[in-house]
């Protein structure tokens, strides 16, 4: 993999920064064990069947619960909802309920989804990427979905594109 120097990586930089990118709440759950992440980084992958991808980082322990029990769910944050956004931008501690204080309810499949999100995904994990790089990205085949209140989804830029 080709590495940057620091006087490339500033164009670079600013040009990633101003991918426009959504704000949703990865969740999964697995033998009792449930967790959450924000994560920006979605994309709706195909058509038919549908399918989402999602890149996180990798080490984060979301991505072993959800190969473990091989679903996640994306709840859609509603624009400007900074309760939702501080709640998990700040990351989840270790033995923390990543739902205390949020409103909660279960997909179909029983993964848990925000209440006051938009709306949410669920999928079944059908493959993981690892391209060498410091994230990984899961796909998923979307399984249910609902749309829960009208609305615009929570969006931004990054100012730069080598750091969240």
């Amino acid at each position: 993999m080709q590495h940057h120097t620091d006087e490339q990586k500033l164009p670079i930089g600013k040009a990633l920064g101003r991918i426009p990118s959504g704000v949703f709440v990865l969740t999964a759950a697995h033998d009792g064990e449930r967790m959450a992440m924000l994560a920006s980084w979605v994309q709706q992958a195909a058509f038919e069947p549908p399918a989402i991808s999602i890149a996180i980082a990798k080490g984060r322990p979301i991505a072993k619960l959800i190969r473990q029990s091989g679903l996640l769910a994306v709840s859609i944050v509603p624009e400007n909802d900074k309760s939702l956004m501080k709640r998990y931008a700040r990351g989840v501690k270790d033995g923390e309920d990543p739902f205390a204080g949020v409103a909660v309810s279960q997909s179909p499949a029983g993964v848990p989804i925000l209440s006051g999100a938009l709306g949410w995904i669920e999928a079944k994990l059908i493959q993981t990427c690892d391209f060498g790089a410091d994230h990984e990205i899961l796909v998923g085949q979307v399984t249910a979905a609902q749309l829960l209140r009208d609305g615009t989804a929570f969006t931004h830029q990054r100012g730069n594109g080598f750091h969240y």
